[in-house]
């Protein structure tokens, strides 16, 4: 039987959830051997409304960025009988792997340490909420990934896990794989259910939700891999052991990926709750030696984190109070060294470039935000130009149909608050600091030499293929 690790023993202390086995779990034998897929029993012999209750109780929580209560979200999914058009409703499940936010490697290595808890975790899901199948929607560049899945999807059909009458329980459980481009828009739900259906990642209207119009028109329950990859856990120790690891705002663990001016980078699973500090500090072993750290980056969906408040446990509502977020759980730190300016122009021009361009005020506002950040950057902007950031920072928040043109307006004018004396700076002498910052799109992360590895070439890449930069 799966049973939860032991605490391990770091300065952080805790306990792993998801990234427990010293070695890599890379056959369904050894997977068995330690208990996979008796969970998946477990969850056959209860019924859907009994296993979404577990999921309740436990008070698992999306770890995609969101933060949604899974177990809600599977319970509005199970009880739509019909679809928007009233016919007979075909549920679906989805399992996001796009994994497109700088700064974040977590699901991808969970991928090269036990992708079956995903395989079982979709499989339990699928059951729970009665879908018609799963769907696996990854970027068709995590080349190692793909083959992975390919090979687990394979030998847990092959074995009786996956397909028809699934352990004779009478229920089918299928999982597909489809592949879609290496777009950050991909990551939002909407646009990952477009690409499924063989269109481009464009997100859909605002008020079109998965529950009530997901995949093919039908209730769909999208999670991502690491909120999926814990269900196995959850239904073999029960909701009240998940809930004994963690916060009561968020139970449980996350898979934190930490980059930038720290002395040890890492990919660190956490029991939610640890703070900030604790990861940088006790984890990363801190920044150089005679450096201080100037500030923290959650990826490009939240506001910069300033040095004096990294004492903030990490759970979705303490984060969320500082005001900030966890996003997807990566975390890039900047130490003194750095130029913050030169850090948030890689952000932004990150997010113009990824906008569709389906609403003008993302496009031309990202475009413009980006612009005068750069010409503060240069020295040539003037106190109109940071006035006229502040004003569209504002006025384009919750403009779009997703998320992307509000991050713009949080990350930029968090930055523009919290570091006004390094506006000052630039709007007088331009930037003085020589260091090259570069934009922490991680290609790969190697666990030996602690070494990520980033997409140097996305900049470059973008603007040819879309004929303009930023």
């Amino acid at each position: 039987m799966i049973t939860h690790p032991e605490p391990f023993s770091t300065a952080a202390g805790g306990k792993r959830i998801l990234l427990g086995d010293e070695q890599p779990v890379q056959s369904l034998d050894l997977y068995r051997s330690k208990g996979g897929f008796e969970a998946l029993k477990k969850a056959l012999a209860m019924s859907p409304v009994q296993i979404i209750e577990t999921i309740k109780r436990s008070g698992l929580r999306g770890r995609g960025g969101a933060g949604f209560p899974t177990g809600i979200k599977w319970d509005g999914v199970s009880k739509k009988e019909r679809d928007i058009l009233g016919h007979p409703a075909k549920r679906y499940l989805v399992c996001n792997f796009a994994e497109g936010e700088p700064g974040t490697y977590k699901d991808r290595y969970l991928m090269s340490r036990n992708p079956y808890y995903l395989v079982e975790g979709m499989a339990i899901a699928i059951h729970a909420i009665g879908a018609a199948g799963g769907v696996i929607c990854i970027k068709e560049i995590f080349l190692k990934e793909i083959a992975i899945l390919q090979r687990v999807l394979e030998e847990c059909a092959a074995a009786g896990y996956l397909g028809e009458n699934v352990l004779g329980s009478g229920r089918n459980l299928s999982i597909d794989l489809a592949r879609g481009p290496d777009s950050y828009l991909l990551g939002e739900d909407r646009a990952l259910l477009e690409v499924i259906e063989g269109k481009p990642a464009w997100p859909r209207w605002k008020g079109l939700i998965p529950v009530e119009y997901g995949l093919y028109g039908q209730p769909t329950c999208v999670n991502n891999v690491e909120t999926l990859s814990n269900i196995p856990h959850i239904i073999q120790n029960g909701p009240e052991w998940f809930r004994s690891i963690g916060t009561a705002d968020t139970p449980g663990t996350m898979i934190f990926t930490l980059t930038g001016d720290v002395n040890l980078p890492g990919i660190y699973e956490l029991p939610m709750g640890t703070s900030l500090k604790s990861l940088i500090y006790d984890c990363g072993e801190g920044p150089r030696l005679g450096r201080r750290i100037q500030a923290v980056f959650s990826g490009p969906t939240n506001a910069v984190i300033p040095p004096e408040k990294l004492d903030t446990p990490l759970d979705f509502g303490s984060m969320r109070k500082i005001p900030s977020g966890i996003g997807s759980g990566g975390f890039t730190v900047y130490d003194d060294t750095a130029c913050i300016i030169k850090a948030t122009v890689n952000f932004s021009k990150f997010l113009a470039l990824e906008s569709c361009g389906q609403c003008p005020s993302c496009k031309t506002g990202t475009y413009r935000i980006t612009q005068r950040l750069k010409k503060l950057e240069k020295g040539t902007a003037t106190v109109e130009d940071v006035e006229g950031m502040l004003e569209e920072c504002e006025g384009i928040k919750g403009q779009g149909h997703c998320y992307l043109v509000t991050e713009e307006g949080i990350e930029v004018g968090s930055v523009l608050y919290n570091f006004a004396h390094v506006v000052e700076e630039h709007l007088e002498y331009g930037c003085l600091n020589t260091r090259e910052l570069p934009l922490p799109k991680i290609k790969d992360f190697d666990p030996v030499t602690r070494t990520f590895t980033y997409d140097v070439g996305f900049f470059d890449r973008m603007a040819e293929r879309l004929l303009w930069d930023v």
